[in-house]
């Protein structure tokens, strides 16, 4: 019998043996990672299903290689007879008889888990599974993999569940019962009874704790009231007086903490406005509050000549379309200061109070202020699962991140950490079906890259070669960005989108556009449908689309 040798492909070395092969790379060559080594330049193959499909097929050694095109499981989806739409009705034929007919019967019927050994068992095991998988990141919940299919599949549970109600097919299980005939009832209201005492006495502060809070602010605001008018947080009012300019302010404890501010002396600035001028100033550079020179009659809230970098801040009440209902409100500002040489970056109230870390390294990054710089020559590229590659846009790109096909990365080869990512996947609107979008892209939060850009979007250029795909594309929001690092990388403008970017906000949060949508079954307008969830919309800036041609 004639045995295939396996030759070293780092030195003149062969073998016969496999285990004695992988045990020479591991210790003569210090290889770990034999797969990578096995694939070379090679991408690692994925399950030839479908053109979705995106698992790795298994790996079965040197020897043999990948020894199928199809996952496990995964050619029953090709060749299966159950994918036979006429066998399937006959199936279902079938079993509807024997179940009616009692041929058939479902073995565990009236059985729970409390009473049957068996059914136990398999639910314990089966908890078992999904919280390790959910854990390890093997398991991925459908919802957080493609937020816009989940949206639409909610919204279609919600209109067949109204309806269900509405026949009396469905039924609230405690219609007719009260808290003094049912016994949940009456133990959920006394946990909601208890829950309203602590929390009201956790409303009511002390003499001693109103003093405290007022004297964080004793460098500001001198307290006239008498603490005996204080009865809770927000609906009492107290007298204070601007120990600047001794202007007579009138505010509840939460507006003193929330906005610290004399509004005769800053009529204009909010506490996180102030927030974001004082980090600014915290970096040694000079910084102006509300230049009202360079675009009058509008006004930067934050200017920093010497780089020519402005910062709007967008409270999500004051910049709605409550207050602001002109569109192309934030977009005519980005054009003045485009016009003027000014780079202007746009940040929403909800960004700098939920992700302040991430608004404060763009900040840095805008002014060049970086802590470490890197050469993305210097770096390794590797492609990352679903799980990291959320993960790190969560972490690092202000709008989180997005449903995606393949995602790459650049790793630095001594920490093996991501310094940046670039995500890919099938546009969301069809007239770029045809096209390869760029879902996102970004580097590690406070550091630098120089030329990452053009490195991921070489490997984005190749992959979708491979794909037989013949043209990128991506969006870049004006509010954050002109897409110059895109031109550089080889990227060239065609347009930008007629119109602006907008969310629905409730003056809290932001939400998707897609979240509120006319409702046919209910014929409501989108307008009715957000008048009756109380969100209003907030608009941003156009987006310029950015293409390469293959």
């Amino acid at each position: 019998m004639v045995y295939s040798k396996l030759n070293c492909p780092k030195c003149d070395l062969t073998f016969k043996q496999e285990s004695r092969f992988r045990d020479h790379l591991t210790d003569v060559h210090g290889t770990v990672d034999h797969l990578a080594l096995f694939l070379g330049n090679k991408l690692h193959p994925t399950c030839q299903c479908s053109s979705t499909c995106n698992v790795l097929l298994p790996w079965a050694g040197w020897k043999k290689g990948f020894t199928s095109k199809y996952a496990r499981g995964h050619n029953a989806r090709i060749d299966s007879i159950y994918l036979n739409k006429d066998k399937q009705k006959e199936f279902a034929s079938k079993r509807i008889i024997g179940h009616t007919t009692g041929k058939y019967k479902v073995w565990n019927v009236g059985l729970t888990k409390q009473t049957n050994e068996i059914i136990n068992k398999t639910s314990q095991k089966i908890s078992f599974s999904l919280n390790e998988g959910y854990k390890n990141g093997t398991i991925t919940d459908w919802r957080i993999k493609d937020p816009e299919k989940a949206l639409i599949v909610a919204q279609k549970s919600s209109i067949t569940k109204r309806k269900q109600f509405d026949s009396g097919k469905l039924k609230q299980w405690n219609d007719g019962l009260t808290k003094e005939t049912n016994g949940s009832l009456a133990s959920a209201a006394k946990k909601i009874s208890e829950a309203y005492k602590h929390r009201e006495m956790g409303n009511r502060l002390s003499v001693e704790q109103l003093l405290s809070r007022v004297n964080v602010f004793a460098d500001k605001f001198e307290l006239l009231s008498s603490v005996n008018d204080y009865v809770s947080r927000r609906v009492e009012r107290l007298t204070f007086k601007c120990r600047s300019e001794g202007h007579v302010q009138v505010k509840s404890l939460a507006m003193l903490e929330e906005t610290p501010v004399c509004f005769d002396c800053h009529p204009k600035e909010s506490k996180a406005q102030l927030e974001i001028f004082e980090f600014v100033k915290s970096l040694d550079i000079p910084v102006e509050s509300c230049n009202r020179i360079l675009i009058s009659p509008k006004e930067l809230d934050i200017y920093t000549p010497d780089h020519k970098f402005a910062i709007e801040y967008n409270g999500l009440y004051f910049h709605s379309a409550k207050m602001l209902p002109d569109k192309k409100y934030h977009q005519n500002k980005f054009d003045l200061c485009h016009d003027a040489g000014v780079s202007l970056l746009s940040i929403y109230e909800d960004e700098w109070r939920d992700k302040r870390s991430l608004v404060e390294n763009m900040i840095k990054h805008r002014l060049k202020i970086s802590n470490e710089v890197f050469d993305a020559r210097k770096t390794k590229i590797v492609q990352i699962d679903n799980k990291i590659s959320k993960l790190f846009f969560d972490q690092n790109h202000l709008e989180e991140n997005a449903r995606s096909t393949i995602s790459f990365a650049l790793e630095d080869p001594k920490t093996k950490k991501i310094l940046a990512a670039m995500s890919l996947r099938t546009p969301f609107h069809k007239s770029h079906d045809d096209k390869l979008e760029v879902s996102r892209c970004c580097c590690l939060a406070g550091i630098s890259v120089r030329g990452w850009l053009g490195k991921l979007t070489n490997e984005a250029v190749k992959y979708a070669k491979q794909q037989n795909i013949n043209s990128l594309m991506t969006y870049v929001d004006s509010r954050v960005g002109t897409g110059d690092g895109y031109l550089r990388a080889g990227w060239k403008f065609e347009k930008t989108t007629s119109a602006p970017r907008f969310w629905w906000t409730d003056f809290h949060h932001r939400y998707n556009r897609f979240k509120y949508k006319a409702d046919k079954s209910r014929c409501m307008t989108q307008q009715q449908v957000a008048d009756e969830a109380g969100v209003v919309p907030i608009y941003g800036c156009t987006n310029s689309i950015m293409k390469i041609d293959l």
